[in-house]
């Protein structure tokens, strides 16, 4: 009598139950980490933002993160997306194909495909991050997520590691139709997340006039995002009580009656403050003659020089406190507006030195910026700037200030108050969806 031959060992399950739980975990970061980039760009702070050191919104505001949404339509958050749709997908397959008795190996060899595809992006993504000189926590995270799915696609799943000769048609066959559907899907909303140059990029290509209609052909042409975000921060505006100045400005550009009466707070090594300085240096060359008036105040986020900060605010270099004092020290020179946005563009290798050499690179002496920012003189007129800012209930930086109301320092939104002379409720801004519940609520400070 012949022996029966050994049914063959049971496909296991577990590898792929796993790699299907850390799948849909990747999935939902990404989705927290979109949820958050959208708040951001909204003008928003985001929970992440804990640090100048530990602040994700450093890393979304990169080059790098830019150029990835320029290129590929969607942000680094929805890519992340894409991945996990597809582990999901191919892990979920394995599972089905598994119960019904097929052959898992296209299933098989596409996760593992996935593997390696999410782990050289977690390192390529995170040398960018690196570079980019702040710690992003739930990018921390994704990588995690995604190299331990690596890892379990490696020994947790039957057979070869590398598709066997005609297994990659199949495979790629798999992999790639799930991931071409899960790009095309997210296209479309990923194409309407506002870029972190969006706005800048719409001021810079604006007209120089106050023409009718000039204003809503600006914001019909924002992204709807960015749209809702100028409502929201319309109807805060608005329900804002002006308060009158608490000092005489020291320092303007434009002429004392403009319509548009902007006083703006900011510290040295503020992400957010970096940007303001940018777009407001961009807004001066395209907003038409006399519309605008702007002071730039101090505020440095360091309890040495500013006791309303709590005292573990402080990197202990000083860095913060000299730039503000040498900002005070140089405001009465002709390259003041110059010499202010080459510092901030300088910001990542800021310290007490570079300060003191970029504002002593112009018209303004070493000796004379050492002997000012020692002055007693200085050291009130930033007391002087901190307490006007603490008149405003200031939570962090920058802070703008218009016609004595604060206003969400979203550049679109500060652009387009200024072309309409700083009226809120002037007839262009009908355009506008209407204000989302939450605009009538307290101001969110950027950081």
């Amino acid at each position: 009598m012949s022996k029966k031959a050994n049914p063959p060992p049971p496909v296991p399950v577990r590898g792929a139950a796993a790699l299907l739980g850390l799948g849909l975990a990747e999935a939902a970061l990404s989705i927290y980490q979109w949820k958050e980039l959208l708040t951001l760009r909204g003008g928003g702070t985001t929970a992440c933002g804990i640090s100048e050191k530990i602040n994700c919104e450093t890393v979304w505001n990169s080059a790098f993160a830019s150029g990835v949404h320029e290129r590929l339509g969607m942000p680094v958050a929805a890519l992340g997306l894409v991945w996990g749709i597809v582990a999901v997908a191919l892990s979920a397959l394995y599972l089905v194909w598994r119960n019904n008795g097929h052959t898992v190996r296209p299933a098989t060899n596409g996760l593992r495909l996935t593997a390696a595809a999410g782990a050289a992006a977690s390192l390529v993504f995170g040398l960018a991050s690196a570079s980019a000189g702040a710690l992003c926590p739930t990018c921390l995270a994704t990588y995690a997520l995604t190299l331990s799915f690596a890892a379990v696609a490696w020994k947790g799943l039957p057979g070869p590691v590398l598709p066997q000769t005609g297994e990659w048609g199949r495979a790629l066959q798999w992999t790639g139709g799930f991931a071409a559907a899960a790009y095309v899907a997210l296209l479309v909303p990923g194409m309407q997340t506002p870029k972190a140059s969006a706005a800048v990029e719409k001021v810079a290509t604006m007209t120089s006039t106050a023409a009718p209609g000039s204003l809503e052909a600006y914001l019909l042409g924002l992204p709807q995002a960015e749209q809702q975000a100028v409502s929201n921060a319309l109807a805060r505006y608005s329900m804002d009580a002006p308060l009158p100045a608490l000092s005489a400005p020291r320092r303007r550009y434009g002429p004392e009656n403009a319509p548009v009466k902007m006083v703006e707070w900011t510290d040295s090594r503020c992400p957010h403050c970096k940007n303001l300085v940018e777009v407001l240096a961009l807004m001066k060359k395209r907003l038409p003659e006399g519309k605008l008036s702007l002071e730039a105040r101090q505020f440095p986020l360091d309890f040495q020089c500013n006791s309303t900060m709590p005292p573990r605010a402080t990197d202990g270099t000083g860095t913060r406190c000299v730039a503000a004092k040498a900002q005070i020290c140089i405001e009465d020179a002709p390259d003041f507006w110059e010499l202010r946005e080459k510092l901030f563009a300088a910001q990542a290798t800021l310290n007490p030195e570079s300060v003191r050499s970029i504002l002593s690179s112009g018209s303004v002496a070493r000796t004379q910026l050492d002997a000012c920012i020692a002055s007693p003189a200085t050291e009130k007129k930033l007391a002087e700037d901190i307490a006007y800012a603490m008149q405003h209930d200031l939570h962090g930086t920058p802070l703008v200030v218009i016609n004595g109301r604060e206003a969400a320092a979203i550049p679109s939104f500060l652009y387009a108050l200024i072309m309409a002379d700083g009226n809120p409720n002037a007839a262009a801004f009908k355009v506008l969806p209407a204000p989302q519940s939450q605009a009538a609520q307290a101001h969110d400070h950027p950081h």
